[in-house]
């Protein structure tokens, strides 16, 4: 497919417990793959060469926390983290064994469903409003909770992002991004360093950036939305999360808010920061129609 110029979301109703299952299935109706020769031990291992057909982007999903406790499983308890890994590389073995990781000791990192602490539970069968965007390059998803649960929305971006600076082998630029519990304070995690730096044996984090105004809405009423942008001082501005905008969060804002420019509409989300966010607000802005 061509680069895309539109990022328009798409709704859907999911439970709790359908979510990991929902993020594969539009993953893989997108153009991923799931190449694991051993869902056992390897679990899920997408894999898609992008857009534009050029790269071997690689991540690996399971349906259990970092810390493996398969009890927690989100698919089958109430508990709420799944975890990845950006592998970097994987080679399948034959059908049902193992395969080969290009980071086969590298630590797994949760990815929580729900903006809450460590091992909160929500009930399976809570009936989450998700706003989904999927390509061969990435997959990005917004999730709305019943008001009684208490929990603003989160946002979950996974992928390689279009608009991007550097020259980007394989996986190297596939990165996530959360509105919780993200590894690090304003930081996506990013598979590797771009073509011409030396690799890394981890994926590490890049801070995102933004233009937010002292003011919004101005004396027009007219409202600024700003790209998000992530790099580092080493690598610089390396690349733009296509997709999602960014907007002052000062009380003028609420979920579920639309912004209409020119035939444009905008989705406004005020997402319950938990910890650390990979954003530089928690005011996001997604395309509807």
């Amino acid at each position: 497919m061509a680069t895309p110029t539109d990022y328009i979301f798409q709704s859907a109703s999911v439970q709790k417990g359908g979510l990991y299952q929902f993020m594969i299935d539009k993953m893989k109706a997108a153009g991923w793959q799931d190449i694991s020769s051993n869902p056992t031990t390897d679990f899920v291992v997408l894999r898609s060469t992008g857009v534009n057909e050029d790269k071997n982007l690689v991540i690996q999903l399971r349906p259990l926390p970092a810390a493996g406790t398969v009890a927690n499983n989100v698919t089958t308890s109430n508990f709420s983290q799944m975890s990845y890994r950006l592998v970097d590389s994987y080679t399948p073995g034959a059908s049902g064994a193992a395969g080969t990781f290009g980071r086969s000791s590298l630590a797994w990192t949760d990815l929580y469903l729900i903006p809450a602490a460590v091992n909160t539970q929500l009930a399976m069968d809570t009936v989450c409003n998700v706003k989904w965007y999927a390509d061969a390059g990435k997959f990005i998803m917004a999730i709305e909770y019943p008001p009684a649960t208490g929990y603003g929305p989160m946002l979950i971006y996974i992928g390689q992002p279009d608009s991007s600076y550097v020259a980007e082998s394989n996986s190297a630029g596939l990165l996530v991004g959360v509105t919780a519990n993200a590894p690090a304070a304003t930081s996506v995690q990013i598979d590797n360093t771009s073509d011409g730096s030396g690799s890394v044996t981890a994926p590490y984090v890049m801070a995102t950036q933004s233009l937010l105004p002292t003011q919004n809405p101005n004396n027009a009423n007219k409202y600024v939305v700003s790209d998000i942008y992530y790099g580092n001082s080493t690598e610089g501005v390396r690349g733009k999360l296509d997709g999602v905008g960014c907007m002052l969060n000062n009380g003028n804002v609420l979920t579920g808010d639309n912004i209409v420019v020119d035939i444009q509409t905008y989705y406004v989300l005020v997402c319950k920061t938990q910890a650390n966010t990979s954003f530089p607000t928690p005011a996001l802005v997604i395309r509807i129609v």
